[in-house]
């Protein structure tokens, strides 16, 4: 008896090893899928800058002591002024092309258009300008100030600024524009009512709506065509939304009664700020977001070692995951930050995990049969089916 209870003990022992090797892949498959998650590195900018947007080669525009800047990390390049004291850069294109407001010798402020060392006066509207965005071709968007004091968008192009109309009120200002130049911004309707997100389009001014209250503002356009803005859904709540295929999404929140959408890239992942349902206005940090996969996530739940700072605001988004993004400290240090996703682990595959446990199984039958006698094949098949049994039942004294 002794004999026998160790051989049906080793038989237990396989049976029950060959089927962890069996199923040990799909339990590994699941942890993983449980606990992977997005993250992010941060990598600080200048003490007292501020960043305006990224490009896919993760340069980042903004503003660092008065002046326009761009940074690529290591470096920071002052592009200057228009004679006068400050500039501000807003967009960058990947090819180099800059844009934003500098002052003049005059005291004026007007757009300008940067690339490769030189910095052009485009403020042909007007007493002054501000270019928002900018294309690979050098096209501006942006907004153009009257004597009166009022607010008017331009599209710059082909060496010429020219005012693009409105939504049936003298007043508009544009915030992007994409690859084929279209345009996107807000205007005032008729009657001074409110303002509307506007796309223009092929020489027209077409109105977004809102997502149920009174105003809306478009603030970026990616070359797909998508709009992310933002929208009031009743008299005092604020939403980001994602326009596409003609229809207006509400994007949600952090909770809080107050979301703004920023910036979007090609793949439709937008950026900005959101509150919580707790924060006190003028006391708690808004929160950065991205908003991907149909979920708004809380940038500093996903950013690796912030210690004392937070990330208040996300303000560009480029193509492979990096975004520009503002950061504070309590104490009033804040700085243009880079938040750098963290390669993702490779998930392993379910059924190339099946198909591994297989061929486990396989090679460990297989290796069973070479210790076999050949005469005793059949008799080893028949105590090897009474052994799993017995494995499955409770023993009898």
């Amino acid at each position: 008896m002794p004999a026998v209870s160790t051989r049906r003990q080793r038989m237990c022992f396989r049976f029950r090893w060959l089927r962890w090797l069996l199923l040990s892949p799909l339990l590994f498959c699941l942890h993983t899928s449980v606990f992977a998650q997005a993250a992010y590195t941060i990598v600080f900018g200048p003490e007292n800058s501020s960043a305006a947007a990224i490009e896919n080669g993760g340069r980042i525009a903004g503003q660092w002591a008065g002046h326009a800047f761009v940074w690529d990390g290591p470096r920071l390049r002052d592009i200057g002024t228009l004679g006068g004291p400050g500039s501000t850069a807003l967009d960058l294109s990947d090819n180099g092309f800059v844009t934003g407001s500098a002052d003049r010798a005059d005291g004026s402020g007007a757009a300008f258009l940067y690339r490769g060392g030189t910095l052009r006066d485009i403020g042909q509207l007007g007493v002054s300008s501000s270019g928002a965005g900018v294309n690979a071709s050098g096209e501006v968007a942006g907004t153009w100030v009257d004597a009166a004091g009022e607010n008017h968008a331009f599209l710059y192009s082909g060496g010429l600024a020219r005012d693009i109309g409105n939504l049936g009120a003298n007043a508009a200002h544009a915030s992007g524009i994409n690859k084929a130049g279209d345009v996107v911004g807000s205007s005032f309707i008729a009657g001074f009512a409110a303002f509307h997100a506007f796309l223009y389009r092929d020489g027209s001014m077409r109105d977004l709506g809102t997502l149920g209250g009174p105003s809306s503002s478009a603030a970026a356009i990616n070359d797909a065509g998508q709009i992310a803005g933002n929208s009031f859904v009743d008299d005092d709540v604020e939403h980001a939304f994602l326009y596409g295929d003609g229809v207006l999404r509400d994007i949600g929140s952090l909770g809080g009664l107050f979301t703004q959408a920023r910036a979007l890239n090609e793949a439709g992942h937008v950026v900005g700020f959101s509150t919580y349902a707790d924060h006190v206005p003028g006391i708690d940090f808004s929160s950065a977001f991205v908003y991907r996969d149909g979920l708004m996530l809380d940038l500093n739940r996903l950013t690796e070692r912030l210690g004392n700072w937070s990330v208040l605001d996300a303000v560009g988004i480029n193509d492979a995951g990096q975004i520009a993004a503002l950061a504070c400290t309590e104490l009033g240090d804040c700085r243009a930050v880079r938040l750098d996703p963290i390669p993702a682990i490779p998930e392993p595959q379910p059924a190339a995990l099946w198909l591994a446990g297989i061929a486990g199984l396989g090679l460990a039958g297989v290796l069973r049969r070479r210790h076999r006698r050949p005469g005793k094949r059949a008799a080893g098949q028949m105590r090897a089916q009474r052994s799993i049994s017995m494995c499955r039942m409770p023993s009898s004294s």
